[in-house]
């Protein structure tokens, strides 16, 4: 059952003033309210709630109106609402007119109790609408208005200007207010003076929000995180109720920086989403919300993992251990993942290569002390004719040549199919050089003609590398699938 909005309770003398407003004529009820009812009618006006509204009463930092030949609607709300910046939209007629001798400016800025240098009048002509939207634009931008800080009130103008003022209002995210009454003269069917109370219109997003919600989650799930983001921080700024667009936006710049590689970014916005969830979710009752806190739970120990183990190799500090540097090749081969559940197929290709060189680098590291970027072969004890017959395998006119230089993919593989045959076995020698051999024609690489692959060769390089990880990982009783799990994001 829906509460009846609350009214102001009148006076004696309110009530004495009302009866003669009732009987009396256009111009005489005019004078009478401005200067007889207004004024003890404002202060019980102003402490009314604004009905349809939950939570804190909202503070309007501008309110733009639609002036008509009635002008109390306007002189009320400007009065409720007090704000720094009025716009007040009318028709030559409406904005010239007076209240007896007294501009109906000077009689608004009266009630409301404001200066009349807070006020701006604007004259609509023809085409009425594109006027509105333009005045409506120009005074935001003017004194660059954020969404929830504008108020539109079209209680008082002719339909065609009350309608474009508030879809010029809806557009931009402000609240639709409006003048309401609970009583009307019976014969007049005007509002009876001392029955209004402000009142703000259910936004159409409460009902149709749920397309753009739906949107949203699609471009999420597609991996298109800064367009999920950039139509979820919109829609957020024109609900009455943002919190549960706030979280898809922390939602998808967290995975989004995630996907980037921005591991301290992700690492931020991911405990705020954390935090809102908690705070939140048990009051809007989100469906996606459930999964995405039990998925956090587990995921944040591993996003910190990743931005601190991140920041010590950039610092020079390299992974004292395979299961301490492992995360950084888990992570990249998710990402490639993702990019071909994409169909970003020479994103793909790399991130498969740069999951392979980072495998490598981290076996060399570990296992010989080997620097990528300045490697001391010095102390590497190595049979060079073993060394020799994996070049022939892994290169076609492979020619006889000692290490050397910085640890390239194709050196390194045939380093660790020497030393650790182990862990990157013989059987993987053919299709790594398949996986060198595309990236290196992939649209980003080498050459004046890129060639697309299809997304087939690309998913079995996928299967290629994992097969390569996967070695290493069975010898730690761990499985490689169960691994990757762990880096999927959250599905809504």
């Amino acid at each position: 059952m829906v509460a009846k909005p609350v009214t102001a309770s009148l006076t004696k003398e309110l009530r004495v003033i009302q009866q003669r407003l009732l009987t009396a004529g256009r111009e005489e009820r005019d004078i009478i309210y401005a200067n007889e009812f207004a004024p003890r009618f404002v202060p019980l006006f102003r402490q009314l709630p604004l009905d349809g509204w939950t939570g804190e009463r909202p503070r309007f930092k501008a309110v733009i109106s639609v002036l008509g030949l009635s002008w109390q609607p306007v002189a009320l709300m400007t009065a409720w609402a007090e704000p720094e910046h009025v716009l007040i939209l009318g028709t030559s007629e409406s904005v010239n007119a007076k209240i007896g001798t007294v501009s109906v400016l000077e009689i608004i800025a009266g009630i409301a109790g404001i200066p009349k240098n807070r006020i701006t009048i604007q004259e609509i002509k023809d085409p009425v609408e594109l006027a509105i939207y333009r005045g409506v634009r120009d005074f935001a931008e003017r004194y660059e208005l954020k969404p929830h800080e504008m108020a539109i009130d079209p209680t008082g103008g002719k339909k065609s200007m009350s309608a474009s003022a508030a879809l010029a209002g809806f557009l931009l995210g402000a609240r639709i207010v409006y003048v309401d009454s609970s009583k009307y003269h019976p014969q007049d069917r005007i509002p009876i003076a001392g029955t209004e109370y402000p009142r703000v219109l259910h936004n159409p997003l409460d009902v149709f929000g749920d397309l753009e919600f739906d949107r949203i989650k699609q471009a999420y799930r597609n991996g298109n995180y800064n367009q999920a983001l950039h139509m979820a921080e919109s829609l957020s700024e024109r609900l009455y109720e943002p919190r549960e667009a706030e979280a898809l936006t922390l939602l998808n710049r967290g995975y989004g920086a995630w996907d980037r590689f921005d591991f301290e970014k992700a690492v931020q916005t991911l405990r705020k989403l954390k935090e809102n969830l908690n705070r939140f979710l048990p009051l809007g009752g989100w469906k996606w919300g459930s999964s995405v806190v039990s998925h956090l739970e587990k995921q944040l120990p591993i996003i910190e993992d990743l931005a601190s183990i991140t920041t010590r190799v950039c610092n020079g500090e390299k992974p004292k251990n395979m299961e301490e540097g492992l995360p950084l090749v888990l992570n990249h081969l998710a990402a490639a993942k993702r990019a071909l559940s994409r169909r970003e197929i020479g994103t793909s290709i790399l991130l498969v290569y740069a999951t392979l060189e980072r495998y490598v680098d981290l076996c060399l590291w570990v296992y010989h002390g080997l620097d990528d970027e300045k490697p001391d072969y010095s102390g590497l004890d190595l049979d060079l004719e073993a060394f020799h017959r994996i070049g022939r395998i892994l290169h076609k006119g492979y020619q006889k040549r000692e290490p050397g230089g910085p640890v390239t993919l194709s050196l390194g593989v045939q380093l660790m199919a020497t030393t650790k045959p182990e862990l990157l076995p013989q059987k993987f020698l053919g299709p790594i050089r398949g996986i060198m051999n595309d990236r290196n024609k992939c649209e980003y690489e080498h050459g004046l003609c890129p060639k697309t692959f299809s997304q087939e060769i690309v998913e079995k390089h996928l299967q290629t590398v994992k097969g390569i990880i996967n070695t290493f990982l069975k010898g730690r009783g761990k499985d490689i699938e169960k691994e990757l799990e762990k880096y999927a994001f959250p599905q809504i």
